[in-house]
């Protein structure tokens, strides 16, 4: 896989400006860009063991589920470790940062959530539901940095999403947008995890973490172009507008002129899009329906239109035309 890896950093030095499209087919000559039939295979292998861990945890979790009434709580308990312990002991003995063990760690992290759920339900402890993931997320932490694997990254930041989903909900009734400050402290934390994406995954995972890195930009972008919209309305969220705008700006410049990334930069302009046409219809609230509703439409058609055609001359681009 080290020639994938290479062509993956070619790639990307092309996206970032650093090479343009004739360095870039000089390097082919030495670094082959199109993946062999021995890629495809190793990929496939790593996909279909990667899938065999989420079944066979899966299987287990369903089995407690479905056999819930029947089995006493030590029997529980002592299947859900026994799973932990096998899983880790594998992971253990398998070679350092292969794919087995990455896969072995990525199952004892799925196994210790079932034990962790198990004890809840066990004796009741009256903890809410973001407790039993952030405890979940804790817990796996050491297991995600050994790992070194994207799939046991993905699913501490599915475990944190959901933690903080679950914890803003349950005290701030976030759906009934009472307050601003559930917002406002959803896209704080989901920037500084999009910050940790940028400056300290690519230090911790040997492949490529765009996709990572991605998701991160996309948890923060919702809660935060949703209250600054909001914001256009309502007086009581003008911090998360004003957020907003510092937070989106530094990030376009960010991704358009230091490390271009034309994924996120789309975010960031539709998302800019969404906003203004919220401030359209805020200017012109007094004004008649029809013509508002018309006028909302062509802006929107209009602007969405114009961004897609620039963003394809930015991919067409000699330094983008990898």
């Amino acid at each position: 896989m080290d020639r994938l890896e290479n062509a993956n950093q070619l790639f990307s030095w092309a996206e970032q400006q650093k090479l343009n499209s004739l360095q870039l087919q000089q390097a082919s000559e030495h670094v082959p860009l199109q993946p062999a039939i021995d890629d495809w295979l190793a990929h496939a292998n790593r996909v279909l063991l990667f899938g065999s861990v989420l079944l066979l945890s899966s299987a287990v979790i369903f089995f407690f589920a479905y056999n819930w009434p029947l089995m006493h709580y030590f029997s529980k308990l002592s299947l859900a470790a026994a799973a932990v312990v096998v899983s880790g002991t594998v992971a253990i003995f398998c070679p350092v940062h292969s794919q087995w063990q990455r896969a072995a760690l990525l199952g004892c992290s799925l196994f210790t959530g079932a034990l962790l759920a198990l004890i809840g339900q066990t004796y009741q402890t009256g903890a809410d539901v973001w407790q039993l993931f952030a405890s979940w997320a804790v817990l796996i932490t050491p297991l995600v940095l050994l790992s070194k694997s994207r799939g046991s990254y993905l699913l501490w930041f599915c475990l944190l999403e959901l933690a903080l989903w679950l914890y803003v909900e349950t005290n701030q009734m976030f759906w009934l947008l009472e307050r601003a400050e559930p917002l406002l402290q959803m896209a704080l934390a989901n920037l500084l995890l999009h910050l940790f994406c940028l400056f300290a995954l690519p230090k911790m995972l040997p492949s490529n973490t765009k996709p990572l890195l991605w998701l991160s930009a996309v948890a923060l972008l919702i809660p935060l172009t949703f209250g600054a919209m909001v914001g256009v309305w309502d007086n009581q969220y003008q911090a998360n507008l004003v957020c907003y705008l510092f937070i989106a700006a530094a990030l376009a410049f960010w991704y358009f002129r230091m490390q271009r990334d034309l994924f996120i930069f789309a975010l960031l302009l539709f998302s800019a899009i969404g906003l203004a046409t919220a401030a359209l219809a805020r200017l012109l609230e007094t004004d008649d329906f029809f013509f508002i509703a018309n006028l909302l439409a062509v802006f929107v058609i209009g602007s969405s239109a114009s961004a897609a055609v620039w963003l394809k001359k930015l991919m067409q681009e000699p330094n983008h035309a990898a």
